[in-house]
């Protein structure tokens, strides 16, 4: 390295300042660019800097931005870099007259696209070493070709030797404080897991209760009404038929509430025909005894897309659309209600509206019916939204959406949860 000349040490001394109080790796190298450009003027500088193990890279760009800014919070391969030679340490440095024809920027799958679509034509490319090893490379470029010779590399190499470990050190402190985050989103989904499966046992033991009761007061008092009947009529020694004719109804009724129970603990329809024909099945039951009456309609545009998700989930994400219509028949006065389910590449979503009287602000947080709704969108991952339909505050909308993976399922659930065969209990 030559003799370093008394202008440039202050200069040196200037980017050295610049680095001062900077926390962000992309903030503090732009607030160097300025002063670097003093000592090699440029039209364009960025920082590629590797990842841990080398394998990745992400870039941070001063002055007008192209693609690679892209790569700091969307890191890629290192072997698709155009500067891979000097990251690699294959090449001491590049120095380039005109980068647009330099075949060394230029090989299958380089991401060399910001060389041709901002003119990048000269440029100069050094290493950025830490710790006894190349952590990056700073890259310098001008519009103008053959603007750059090898003193001005020896330039450019001052400036990274004095940047490098600041921007290693800014790097490391990122990463930490990336990993403390995840590490706290990991322990908050575990709490919220164990949270809302407490809820949930909670929740089924009142349903267990209520259910008990249901049968109780209707289908078992029936019975021992029935049960009655035909000891009477036995001791009678014959029976009419009108008394035969009673009887049969009372059963047939009873028989019909059992099943609207059974149905609500596992909804045999889901299994069988999928979450469309047992959300409308459940719709056109929940309104049938309705005065005045209120009309419905189901429209499906996911092309079954939701059939597509694990039993754990398509039942969880069929209780909360279940909840959503026994709120609004009961609670909203409603004179329609629509199911929507529809998806693209990315979301899966099903919307519940009603024209009620709304349902005001919801508290995620509340106990009841809207908080299992809560607790379940969050157990398999999906985002549940309330509000409502106009401006004024009429009706309610609910929205459910299920992120989907690339080739069209449904994303991973964050936990198994468990299965909850009991009737939903009402907001």
């Amino acid at each position: 390295m030559p003799d370093v000349s008394p202008i440039l040490i202050d200069r040196l001394l200037a980017i050295s300042r610049a680095l001062a109080g900077h926390i962000d790796p992309g903030t503090a190298f732009r607030a160097t660019a300025i002063e670097i450009g003093t000592v090699i003027p440029h039209d364009h500088m960025d920082l590629a800097v590797l990842s841990q193990d080398g394998r990745m890279h992400a870039c941070y760009e001063a002055g007008f931005h192209t693609s690679w800014s892209d790569l700091a919070q969307h890191p890629l391969p290192t072997e698709v870099s155009p500067i891979r030679s000097v990251l690699w340490g294959e090449a001491p440095y590049l120095l380039a007259d005109d980068a647009l024809c330099d075949q060394r920027f230029h090989f299958a799958r380089a991401i060399d696209g910001p060389i041709f679509a901002a003119r990048l034509r000269s440029r100069i490319v050094v290493p950025l070493r830490a710790r006894g090893g190349i952590i990056g490379a700073l890259n310098i470029s001008r519009h103008e070709a053959g603007c750059y010779m090898l003193s001005d590399v020896a330039v450019a190499q001052q400036c990274a030797d004095l940047i490098a470990p600041y921007i290693f050190a800014l790097i490391q402190t990122e990463e930490a404080r990336r990993a403390m985050l995840a590490e706290s989103e990991a322990r908050n989904r575990v709490e919220l897991l164990r949270v809302g499966a407490s809820q949930l046992t909670e929740g089924m033991e009142r349903e267990r209760r209520r259910m008990a009761m249901d049968l109780h007061d209707q289908p078992l008092a029936d019975l021992a009404r029935m049960a009655r009947q035909v000891s009477a009529l036995r001791g009678q020694g014959v029976a009419r038929a009108a008394q035969l004719a009673d009887l049969e109804l009372e059963i047939v009724g009873c028989l019909t509430e059992l099943r609207h129970i059974v149905d609500d603990m596992r909804p045999s329809v889901l299994e069988l025909f999928g979450l469309r024909d047992a959300v409308e099945a459940h719709l056109n039951r929940s309104v049938s005894r309705a005065k005045p009456p209120i009309a419905v309609r189901i429209a499906d545009t996911s092309d079954g897309s939701a059939d597509s998700l694990s039993e754990t989930m398509r039942t969880a994400l069929y209780r909360i659309v279940q909840e959503a219509i026994n709120n609004a028949v009961r609670h909203a006065a409603p004179h329609r209600i629509e199911v929507l389910l529809a998806s693209t590449e990315s979301v899966l979503r099903v919307v519940v509206t009603d024209d009620g009287q709304g349902c005001g602000p919801v508290d995620p947080a509340a106990h009841g019916g809207i908080g299992h709704m809560h607790t379940r969108a969050a157990l398999i991952g999906a985002r549940l939204r309330f509000g409502p339909v106009s401006r004024k505050g009429g009706g309610t909308r609910v929205v459910i959406e299920i992120d989907r993976d690339p080739a069209g399922r449904a994303a991973a659930t964050p936990a198994e949860m468990p299965e909850h065969r009991a009737v939903p209990e009402t907001a």
